[in-house]
């Protein structure tokens, strides 16, 4: 065994009867939710554990508060990366009938949508419609179309930009 567990234990006990509820605060008013709260904080006396010469360290306030700086900016990282405010918990009732058959006014609604899309894209100009066509039907990125007919880059991206402002006008309705 380490002689040095007691003191190393005296010195966190002692540390997490002063210093959990300022960390509690300093975790509460930059904005974790309550029951994360009591996570980061154990966190915070983890790392403390873990770390070497603790008996001997001048400023632990200083290194506490740091470390806690340093969960904070952790857990923003993967809460940004997992973009977890973006995720909607599975709910059988909401997401369950996903999986049935749209029902006839859902099917009514979709053969009219379609309709209107095929005459939006009659009214379109025919250089217009034949790119939209190479690109949303052939799959062909905009550099190949503009070589296929003889035109910029640049105009391929008008006409498509033209194409997509009128018929999201058309699917939208008056």
């Amino acid at each position: 065994m380490n002689r040095h567990m007691p003191a190393r234990g005296g010195v966190i006990q002692t540390l997490s009867a002063r210093f959990r509820a300022p960390l509690r605060n300093y975790f509460g008013k930059r904005g974790v939710p309550r029951d994360e709260v009591d996570d980061l904080v154990q966190e915070v006396f983890a790392r403390l554990v873990n770390r070497d010469g603790i008996e001997s360290m001048e400023r632990l306030e200083a290194y506490l508060f740091a470390t806690a700086s340093n969960l904070l900016r952790d857990r923003h990282r993967r809460l940004t990366s997992h973009a977890a405010g973006g995720h909607e918990p599975y709910e059988e009732g909401i997401h369950g009938g996903l999986q049935q058959m749209p029902g006839p006014d859902r099917a009514l609604l979709g053969v009219q949508m379609v309709e209107q899309l095929i005459a939006g894209l009659r009214e379109l100009p025919e250089r217009t419609r034949v790119i939209f066509t190479l690109y949303h039907l052939e799959d062909l990125p905009h550099r190949q179309i503009a070589q296929r007919l003889g035109i910029a880059v640049s105009t391929i991206e008008k006409h498509m930009g033209r194409a997509h402002a009128h018929l999201i006008r058309k699917l939208e309705g008056p």
